[in-house]
């Protein structure tokens, strides 16, 4: 039984991690997500409740050089969609719940970490978040090259160590291809509703 997030976040770890055992306490999700549709972020809706598993395409090459890896695609739409989440939509009034939202950014490597320092939201490995929480979690896969090698990210510890780390959204940023090549990671990806968004004008 667990209390940390609602049951359609729970989903995919349930079903892939622990065998559809794991209960969620939370009782109304639509209350508890409520706050995220006040946000200026285009969280899809289904039936008036928000998805609270959403994933962006980029198809942005990673960086190839060096032991650590960065994919500069990925982290300029973490720059652009971290603000929207504390923001609100158009014309409604900022309420006091959406501006306290925690933000985490993670990435399982450090070099996009280092390139996402520039934030005014934390950004971690995942290897250094286990244990934490936060409100959303955006998470750049960074891979994404014509082999379809994912390296290190095929580790099932980290994914579910990623899932679980939100209470109330996450935001998955990679490429299609290269992360689907792996059967676990195809899955994670056809659970979340895939959201555009549109390059800079």
């Amino acid at each position: 039984m667990q209390y940390r997030f609602p049951r359609e976040l729970a989903a995919f770890p349930s079903r892939e991690f622990y065998e559809s055992r794991l209960q969620t306490g939370i009782q109304s999700s639509a209350d508890v997500l409520e706050v995220l549709k006040t946000s200026a972020f285009p969280w899809p809706q289904r039936d008036g409740v928000v998805v609270p598993t959403v994933f962006i395409q980029c198809s942005t090459e990673e960086d190839m050089g060096g032991i650590s890896k960065s994919n500069t695609g990925q982290a300029e739409i973490v720059t652009r969609i971290a603000p929207k989440l504390v923001a609100p939509a158009n014309g409604e009034a900022e309420t006091p719940a959406l501006k306290a939202l925690k933000i985490t950014v993670l990435s399982p490597y450090s070099k996009q970490v280092q390139a996402l320092r520039h934030l005014s939201v934390p950004c971690f490995t995942i290897d250094s978040f286990q244990g934490r929480e936060s409100d959303i979690i955006i998470f750049t896969t960074v891979r994404c090259n014509a082999t379809k090698d994912i390296g290190f990210v095929d580790d099932a510890r980290r994914l579910n160590v990623m899932w679980t780390r939100a209470r109330l959204g996450l935001i998955i940023i990679g490429d299609r291809e290269t992360m689907g090549n792996n059967p676990l990671w195809s899955r994670a990806i056809k659970s979340c509703t895939e959201v555009t968004i549109e390059p800079p004008s």
